[in-house]
This record gives C-alpha cells, structure tokens and sequence, in this order.
C-alpha cells in the first residue's frame, strides 16, 4: 500500500535545501509531524533513508524506506520517524501539508514538527 496524502490537504510550507552539511539535527533524531500534518520528502540527488517507529519511545524502527534522487518520501501525521543521509551528495527538502482548516502553533520548523516526547 502506497501511503498518500489526501487531495484536499494544503501545502502549508516548505524547508530549504538540505545537505550533510546544514541538515537540521531534530531530523536526524527522533521525532514525528504534528497532528494533521503530512510531511513529504523529496530527494533531489543522492539517497535518503527514513526509518520509522511505532511510538515516541520505541527505538526499533517498523518500517524502513530507501528513497533515491527524483523519488519521495510520505511521512503520516505523528508517525515517530527519523533519516540518515546515505551519501555524501544527498541533497532534499520537505514540504509540509495539513488540513485547509488546520491552525498551526509555534514557530518556523516547530509548527509542523514534534521533537518532545510528551
């Protein structure tokens, strides 16, 4: 089953470019996308590999995707997951979409991503 987001969602915002060298730590650690959010991860070059989990404490991943340049990646609404960067090349961003009528809190990256396992 190919996981989609639903066509009524809006896209909300979008990261810049990301590569080894200026990618967010909170990404490569465990976290997840807020309720109502969808995240999609688009390899421009390189490969990225998301792992992910089955809650906030659990370090055992239940779903592992390889996702090669030109490819996406779809990360559920409070999916706990996190990426590896598997080559010195990788280059990727993500973009965020929710519910039309969605009201986001915080600010920047933290109004689509959860780092806190509360």
């Amino acid at each position: 089953m190919k996981l989609t987001i639903p066509s009524h969602y809006v896209h909300t915002r979008a990261t810049p470019f990301f590569d080894k060298s200026n990618v967010p730590a909170a990404l490569l650690s465990h976290h997840n996308t807020k309720a109502g959010v969808y995240g999609r991860l688009s390899v421009m070059h390189g490969t990225v590999k998301y792992f992910g989990f089955p809650d906030a404490e659990n370090k055992a991943p239940d779903l592992e995707l390889v996702i090669e340049a030109g490819n996406f990646g779809i990360s559920p609404p409070q999916k706990w997951h996190r990426i590896e960067l598997l080559t010195e090349d990788t280059y990727f961003n993500i973009d965020f979409f929710t519910e039309p009528e969605a009201k986001l809190t915080g600010k920047g990256f933290g109004q689509v991503v959860n780092t806190h396992k509360d």
